[in-house]
């Protein structure tokens, strides 16, 4: 469908009478400067011709009457007070919401605990591991650290030695 304004205002034309000579012809050269639009306008030609063929259809009576009655109805509605509904309309649109967060922040509640668990567990487990063992060296032992590591270490191998070797 188009947004020409023109073509707008001649399709609504159409639904409510048959165009007039003018009209049409302003109608042919909007469709010759808009071939695309032509199929548009067949099927809504048709549409309008389809709808024109059916009956109207019977209106009762009684149909002012019932109409001025639910106008009175609705007006009558809008003036009777609401009791109770300003606390309950904000719950009802608040509702998911809230539930949702908090099943999201229990969720997270339970996996931290989930995760502290383990690291309690594995501190347990590291604990005991070393209060299995029987004796350990007295710090006494690392006074002399420096001379044993000394003793342990060797010098770096002599390239010129192995570079003769080769």
């Amino acid at each position: 469908m188009s947004d020409d304004p023109l073509y707008n205002r001649l399709r609504e034309q159409s639904w409510r009478r048959p165009l007039t000579g003018p009209e049409q012809a302003e109608l042919r050269a909007w469709l010759s400067a808009h071939p695309e639009a032509q199929a548009d306008w067949e099927a809504e030609a048709e549409l309008n011709a389809s709808l024109s063929r059916l009956p109207d259809a019977p209106v009762p009576g009684n149909f002012t009457a019932r109409v001025l009655q639910a106008v009175e109805h609705e007006a009558a509605a809008g003036l009777r007070p609401r009791e109770g509904k300003w606390l309950v309309w904000p719950w009802r649109r608040w509702l998911p919401k809230v539930a949702f967060a908090v099943v999201i922040v229990g969720a997270g509640f339970v996996s931290y605990q989930k995760v502290e668990a383990a690291n309690r567990r594995k501190l347990a487990e590291s604990v005991a591991v070393v209060s299995s063992v029987s004796s350990l060296p007295s710090p006494d032992i690392l006074k002399d650290f420096d001379a044993i590591r000394a003793l342990n270490s060797t010098p770096p191998p002599d390239e010129e030695l192995l570079m003769v070797f080769q």
